[in-house]
């Protein structure tokens, strides 16, 4: 099946001036951190920036496990990618997207939490009993599939983040590890740093002035970006013909913070309406696997209740996808 995008218009940023955002890329390169040695300076490089790079967080073996998993699942589950004739706005919007592998196969669980990147996100969202898990999925963009035009845009957020003091920790932090090389031709991710208190691209680029830049993060497969969900993203388009591939997954922040004034901010709502965590994990009989997959929306509630009955996760919106 030939997958194509549909190019968005820019309305987050400068149509004049580029297809995506403000055209203000630079032209040097992230640093990339070591997440065994170099944990504090990467956690320092977030807080000032909103995302950071972490080098080498998967092993070969790993990389090709995860690749062998997305060409099996293409070929035996098509549509939950969006291969076959129904392709949903989510689909359209990425490429190729399969919403919820967790739910069918049990063999991803130990990448939820991975050795690598995780030890990082405890220490950003707060602690080590901090990370609540919102969501997996892996996307495509495929060979071939021509410019997207994707907008700038900033994922969950919750207004306080305009003005509390302190900001951090974020209130949601999302990891993407590259499956594929990511070099200059391909598509990239691509993140506006120091954007994640503003309302909009507009008034981070008036209000950083000549500090407010576009950064596209290349690496090698393996590669795992950090971001908090309120700084400004794209796909960053390539030359149209390359492809990539990744592995998202989204973690909340969980239990009650203290503020400097009377404020005290309460755990992060729930990332989608949608998502659903399998039994295994949600009912786990180890307390701290449990409260990591604790952030349950209406959808899961409505689920369990039902004893995990597979027709109810069938008639929800991703259920099988």
């Amino acid at each position: 099946m030939n997958v194509r995008f549909e190019p968005q218009a820019n309305v987050s940023g400068d149509a004049s001036a580029a297809t995506q955002g403000f055209g203000r890329l630079s032209r040097e390169a992230a640093p990339a951190f070591d997440p065994a040695r170099e944990v504090d300076a990467a956690c320092a490089f977030f807080e000032r920036h909103g995302y950071v790079v972490l080098a080498g967080c998967l092993s070969a073996a790993e990389i090709a496990e995860l690749n062998g998993f997305c060409d099996r699942s293409q070929a035996e589950r098509p549509e939950a990618w969006g291969l076959g004739d129904k392709r949903k706005p989510h689909h359209r919007n990425q490429g190729l997207i399969f919403s919820q592998p967790l739910l069918d196969y049990p063999e991803l669980d130990r990448f939820a939490r991975h050795p690598a990147s995780y030890p990082v996100v405890q220490r950003l969202l707060g602690g080590e009993d901090r990370p609540r898990f919102a969501e997996f999925n892996f996307r495509e963009a495929p060979e071939g599939a021509g410019p997207g035009a994707m907008n700038f845009h900033h994922d969950a957020v919750r207004e306080d983040r305009l003005t509390r003091e302190p900001y951090g920790p974020c209130d949601w932090l999302c990891a993407i590890h590259y499956l594929t090389v990511v070099e200059p031709g391909a598509p990239c991710f691509c993140v506006a740093p120091g954007t994640r208190r503003y309302a909009s691209l507009q008034d981070a680029f008036v209000g950083l002035g000549e500090a407010y830049v576009e950064q596209p993060l290349y690496g090698s497969a393996g590669t795992c970006i950090l971001y908090d969900t309120a700084t400004f993203h794209t796909r960053l388009d390539g030359d149209g013909q390359q492809m990539r591939r990744t592995w998202h997954q989204y973690y909340a922040r969980g239990g009650w913070l203290r503020t400097e004034s009377r404020y005290i901010r309460p755990p992060s709502p729930v990332l989608t309406d949608w998502n659903l965590f399998p039994e295994r994990l949600a009912m786990s009989p180890d307390p701290a696997e449990r409260l990591f997959f604790s952030h349950w929306n209406t959808a899961m509630g409505e689920w369990a209740a039902s004893g995990f009955d597979p027709r109810v996760r069938a008639a929800m919106p991703r259920g099988e996808q």
